[in-house]
Formats: structure tokens, sequence, C-alpha cells
């Protein structure tokens, strides 16, 4: 995995979250302070997942991101931020990263993100999730019907959360948690996880 971050201090905090997760992942983490750096290692690296800052140096996170890609199609990038603002989100996807994931995570959120986005598929921290859920035009009519409870669940299962650890969070039973996931199913016409967060995508709700 290669860090693409200019602080030396987060950069060696990645690697202490991950030793902390519940199930501890064992990897090899290289690092880089610039553009130039991290163009450098993954052109003599074929890395796993690379975590790249937004406020990246010399051109930011996004740029560096299409740069990459552009060598290197088949990266596996994901965004990192200390900013929930979802237009920074919308910038490194669009750029081709697979997910974006806050500083502040849990190491078990950060353990979780990384495998979303090597098993192909994305992965938002919990308040960029809740930020798509504001709704537009396209949306307002079906998040009309969702309970306050149920659009809290939703965001959480849109992060890429258990229901486990959305129990944990939200200081409920994962009975109760299960219970609010049938019910969203059933609202917005889903028979399992995939397929909600097609819904999402669908309502415009993740673009």
């Amino acid at each position: 995995m290669l860090v693409a971050d200019d602080h030396r201090m987060l950069r060696a905090g990645v690697r202490a979250l991950l030793s902390m997760a519940s199930s501890p992942v064992r990897c090899i983490v290289e690092e880089a302070g610039s553009t130039a750096q991290a163009l450098d290692r993954v052109d003599g690296t074929d890395f796993d997942v690379i975590l790249m800052d937004y406020h990246f140096p010399d051109e930011g996170g996004a740029l560096a991101t299409e740069r990459i890609l552009r060598r290197h199609p088949k990266a596996c990038i994901l965004g990192l931020s200390s900013y929930d603002e979802r237009s920074y989100a919308e910038r490194m996807i669009q750029a081709g990263a697979r997910g974006y994931v806050l500083k502040n995570v849990e190491p078990d959120t950060l353990l979780s993100a990384i495998r979303t986005v090597m098993n192909g598929k994305r992965f938002y921290s919990n308040e960029i999730a809740l930020k798509w859920m504001e709704a537009g035009p396209r949306t307002q009519a079906l998040l009309d019907r969702l309970t306050a409870r149920e659009r809290e669940v939703f965001g959480r299962i849109l992060a890429g959360l258990s229901d486990r650890a959305i129990a944990q969070q939200m200081y409920r039973s994962k009975r109760t948690i299960d219970k609010h996931r049938q019910n969203l199913m059933a609202k917005l016409g889903a028979h399992n996880v995939v397929e909600l967060v097609q819904a999402a995508w669908t309502m415009g709700m993740m673009e």
C-alpha cells in the first residue's frame, strides 16, 4: 500500500491504525510526500491500494489521481481527507478514486475502506454518505417515505458499515438495525445491500 500524504505523522498514523484494527492487518506501507514521489513509487511497484490525500502538494490529490491513472489505469486509489465537503469527495471520484475516507476514521473503518475498494466497490466515510443523502428533486419523493432513523441507517449502509457496526455506532441492538434495513429494502424496492446501493445511484444520491 502507498500512502500519498505530505505529513509524516499521518503516514505513520496509517500504520498505527491498521495495527489497531480488531483484525490487525500486516502490510508493507510505502510513503510519498509529493506527486513526483508518488508517480515514481507507482511506476516501480504494483500497489494493492493507494491512499491519496485530497490536499496533496504540488497539484492536489485529484490531479495526482488522474496522472497516476493515466499511466496505471488499474491502480486502486482511495481518497483521504480531513474535510467532509461533498464537493471534495465528488472531485476525487470524478478523478477516478474508488472512495473517500476521512482521516479521523476508526481503525476498523479504515481497514473496511481498504478492503472494500480492493474488491472493486466504492467506499465513503459515513459523514460523506450522509451528505449524499441531502435530497435533490429526483430523490425527495422517495426519501420522504423514510423515517429519520431509516435515513441514518441508510447513510451508514452506503458508508460500507455492517449491521453490527451500525448498531454499535447508533447504540441500538443488531436486531433493531436489521429491522430498519428490512424496512429500507421494502420502501426502496431492494432485495439486498447491493440493490440498496444501486437504488442510491439511481436516485442520484451517489453520482
